[in-house]
């Protein structure tokens, strides 16, 4: 029980932090004879994280951003390296739309081009944990993380486990996604007025449920990656909120007995999400097929990892007093959350 309530503790406190999706740089550059020509794209609000640029109004504003123009400048160049032997121009930067707001675009010159590329990207890093360095160089995409220096083979191109680690990594930090499968699978092992299920019966409609999910997500995904039909990122991100909202409701208030109905119609809003990470990274059509494959297969890896996790605790708790507690109190707190999360990403 006490247990029980730690978790519900910190699902309530974390909220803030899992308002929008993880802040992600760009860094695009393309071989130009002897040397490497591209930009870097930042959020303007991750800047304001790092630098602190607002005059503590609450608006950041052009006046603000263009006089901080030196700092932003001293900030990239301490935090993006190419070795020793490739020193790096900044030209006058803009602001630039990107699918998830306003980015301050400054154009680069990397005055070489050497066959191996070592880079050293390591900024905002210790303002947002999640944070990704996406990095483009000619046709290869590598996706930086901690800091660390990365190595760009110039003109090679993508490599399919990227994109398998990508669609992992993306389910275990997506604490929405997350969620919405708990809800869905919390009441899989017990069902109040009805004698318990045997082992077969979860395992069928745990079956039910992850299918119904994956061929939602796994049929936005492609539509929306592909450029059939997309979503401002704003509105996805509030209605993947409100999908937690509804799973976890349907939790307290049955309102609809297939869960594998809801897991697939609320699933399909998921796609749209997943769909983001692979429009961010820019890829070209080649390799687009790949991309896209690599990605879902990770998403189930992903998933079946969770529910390999959970589904047996779940299955030996299903008589006790904690179970109910996790089931009713839990779902109302995820609730909770999630509806505190639609207002943030619909609002900010």
């Amino acid at each position: 029980m006490i247990r029980a309530i730690a978790i519900l503790f910190v699902l309530v406190t974390a909220a803030p932090a899992f308002a929008h999706k993880p802040s992600d740089s760009h860094l695009r550059l393309d071989v130009d004879g002897e040397q490497l020509v591209g930009r870097l794209d930042i959020a303007v609000r991750d800047l304001d994280a790092a630098l602190s640029l607002d005059d503590g109004d609450g608006a950041l504003t052009w006046r603000e951003l263009d006089a901080a123009r030196p700092r932003i400048a001293d900030y990239v160049a301490a935090r993006l390296g190419f070795g020793h032997a490739c020193p790096v121009s900044q030209d006058r930067a803009a602001l630039v739309d990107l699918s998830d707001g306003a980015y301050w675009s400054t154009p680069l010159v990397v005055h070489c081009a050497p066959p191996t590329l070592s880079i050293t990207y390591s900024l905002l890093f210790d303002v947002d944990a999640q944070h990704r360095g996406l990095v483009h160089v000619g046709s290869q995409t590598l996706i930086v993380r901690d800091g660390q220096p990365v190595t760009a083979e110039l003109g090679a191109g993508m490599s399919a486990t990227t994109f398998v680690r990508e669609g992992v990594w993306h389910i275990w930090i997506g604490i929405d996604h997350i969620l919405f499968l708990v809800c869905l699978l919390l009441p899989a092992v017990w069902t109040s007025g009805r004698e318990r299920k045997s082992l077969h019966d979860v395992g069928v409609e745990v079956f039910e449920i992850v299918t119904g999910f994956t061929l939602a997500h796994s049929i936005t995904l492609v539509i929306s990656a592909v450029g059939l039909f997309t979503l401002p990122s704003r509105f996805v991100e509030t209605a993947i909120a409100l999908s937690v909202v509804a799973a976890a409701l349907n939790n307290i208030v049955r309102v609809i007995d297939a869960r594998w109905a809801v897991a697939f119609g609320l699933g399909l809003l998921h796609g749209f999400g997943f769909s983001s990470v692979l429009i961010d990274l820019g890829l070209p059509s080649r390799d687009l097929i790949g991309a896209l494959l690599g990605f879902n297969v990770g998403v189930e890896l992903g998933q079946a990892a969770i529910v390999v996790a959970l589904l047996p605790v779940l299955y030996v708790i299903r008589s006790t007093l904690a179970y109910r507690v996790l089931l009713f109190a839990g779902s109302g707190a995820v609730a909770l959350v999630a509806s505190l999360w639609t207002y943030q990403r619909f609002v900010v």
